[in-house]
């Protein structure tokens, strides 16, 4: 049975001491697992966070977006060196966290782009950087797991195919693929089949809608997402990844998410938590 939990995206794009409030919040609502988006480890507080993760018993995931000046890669070598530094850093709080995956977009910058097609040459420089971050992250037992965005976000890996395609260059056993319904509604031609041609590799899933809203709130076929991810077996974690409807002024040059679809970020993550309940039941 998939665990089902929530982003602090709905709370913060960037997670610091005075968020860990929602911590305890997100248990409340009836969550299992936690995903702390870190988009700044610099300012992330890892001890008082697994102390407080720890007394709720939630299961953790953490995920990124990195930011444009730790860009793995940028044609100048020394960003891409930022870059390492980055999600090694990002490694070490996973690890206090005691997760064991890591995802999101974490082989390029959040919102690079060059005008152009992806070169061979930047997949060499994310794969030999992501080479690296994989033989820092196993000395953790970390599995990093790639998320396949939206060509708006990235122009590197857009697919599930192309994902299973870095896989091979990159070679490690723990770096594997991590799916957002978000983003494969728009790239993908069959949601299904994406997850199927995935079995073992898929480490992780964000769920949002088609408009990026909570589960339901879309057009996302649910029902055949979860009798996909029966199919192979998945019994891992799934969080679900929207936006705080309080902050949309500071978050939407990231998300791209201009409108409301409730009021508090706790009435948004029960209607999504309340839908996939009956969906995981309506699929059996």
């Amino acid at each position: 049975m998939i665990k089902i939990g929530l982003d602090t995206w709905l709370w913060a794009r960037t997670f610091t001491e005075q968020h860990l409030y929602c911590i305890k919040k997100i248990k409340e609502l009836g969550a299992e697992v936690i995903d702390f988006s870190i988009n700044d480890p610099n300012v992330f507080p890892t001890a008082k966070a697994a102390r407080i993760v720890k007394e709720c018993g939630l299961e953790v995931v953490t995920s990124t977006a990195m930011p444009l000046e730790c860009n793995p890669i940028s044609p100048d070598k020394n960003i891409r060196l930022k870059a390492l530094d980055y999600m090694k850093r990002l490694i070490d709080i996973t690890a206090g966290l005691e997760a064991k995956i890591t995802g999101g977009v974490n082989y390029a910058a959040s919102g690079y782009h060059t005008g152009k097609p992806r070169t061979q040459d930047e997949l060499k420089w994310s794969a030999q950087y992501m080479q690296e971050v994989a033989a820092y992250a196993s000395r953790y037992g970390i599995t990093i797991a790639i998320e396949a965005v939206k060509r708006f976000e990235s122009h590197l890996i857009n697919t599930a195919g192309q994902a299973l395609d870095y896989l091979k260059m990159v070679g490690f056993a723990n770096v594997k693929v991590h799916l957002d319904t978000f983003h494969m509604n728009i790239e993908e031609a069959d949601i299904p089949e994406a997850i199927e041609k995935c079995k073992d590799k898929l480490a992780y899933l964000h769920f949002a809608d088609s408009n990026r809203g909570a589960p339901g709130m879309g057009h996302v076929p649910w029902v055949e997402v979860y009798k996909a991810l029966d199919k192979i077996n998945y019994n891992g974690l799934a969080c679900i990844e929207t936006f705080n409807p309080r902050t949309l002024e500071e978050t939407c040059s990231l998300t791209y998410l201009n409108r409301k679809f409730a009021d508090t970020p706790e009435e948004l993550a029960k209607k999504g938590l309340e839908y996939l309940r009956a969906i995981e039941i309506t699929a059996r």
